[in-house]
């Protein structure tokens, strides 16, 4: 994907979307201020999981994108919101010597469901039945506390994805990954860091489901365990399905906004 302007898609967001953090380093804080989509009371969301505070980008001028997990301190509910970056510079300068200030400031351009919420499976398209099929199995094992079952089957919805759905080249799940690197996919869309990681960390712990790793503490799988698969494959989802759709509609307003054929 390239922005029509990164200047002009900065002052979009800016001017229609909310700003939900500001800080001068790029990592965030234990909690930012927000208004929870469960109980809508003004509280100071907790940052459940530092896993997905990682910004991931592209070196092709793209923003950075931060997926956020966050506690409600209030009812305990969790949800994940993707966020978009912008880092504003400012130099200083003191006698001969200048140096640089940083701005960094997270927007909210959507909430991503969590788990329990009955439209998870609804970003998937029905002509996705394999997908769609196997994603309620793997729900279903884990909330009924089939804990290997489900880690098996969100691999397998991993493979249902890379092969026949972003057409990955290869007889094993790791070769149609890896073709996924370096080749376009049959969605045409862009696979960021946050698809390749993700879906890596399913298929090997959904391979040790399968197979029984030589290491007999790792034949248990815990709660905490496929809870995890669960949170990484709805952030592939996301990063498949959601996102692409959430840029153009970006694209589209911006063109409009400023009457761009």
């Amino acid at each position: 994907m390239e922005l029509l302007n990164q200047e002009e898609f900065e002052k979009h967001i800016r001017d229609n979307y909310e700003c939900v953090y500001e800080a001068s380093e790029s990592s965030i804080s234990q909690e930012i201020p927000g208004n929870c989509d469960y109980c809508k009371r003004d509280v100071f969301l907790k940052i459940y999981s530092k896993t997905y505070d990682k910004p991931y980008y592209s070196e092709e001028g793209l923003p950075r994108f931060v997926n956020i997990y966050l506690e409600c301190p209030s009812c305990r509910r969790k949800s994940f919101i993707q966020t978009v970056q912008f880092v504003e510079q400012k130099a200083i300068t003191e006698g001969n010597s200048t140096h640089y200030e940083y701005t960094y400031r997270l927007y909210k351009l959507y909430r991503i469901p969590a788990k329990g919420e009955g439209y998870i499976n609804e970003d998937i398209p029905k002509k996705h039945s394999s997908l769609k099929k196997t994603a309620s199995e793997a729900d279903y094992c884990l909330s009924n506390s089939k804990y290997i079952a489900s880690a098996i089957l969100y691999r397998r919805a991993i493979q249902i994805l890379a092969k026949d759905i972003l057409g990955g080249k290869g007889k094993t799940l790791f070769n149609q990954l890896e073709w996924l690197k370096t080749n376009k996919n049959l969605l045409e869309i862009d696979l960021t860091d946050v698809f390749h990681d993700n879906a890596k960390i399913i298929k090997d712990i959904g391979n040790q489901g399968a197979h029984p790793d030589t290491d007999i503490t790792l034949h248990e799988f815990t709660k905490e365990d496929a809870n995890g698969l669960h949170d990484l494959f709805l952030s592939i989802i996301h990063e498949v399905y959601v996102k692409p759709s959430k840029m153009k509609t970006l694209q589209e307003e911006l063109k409009k906004s400023r009457k761009l054929k």
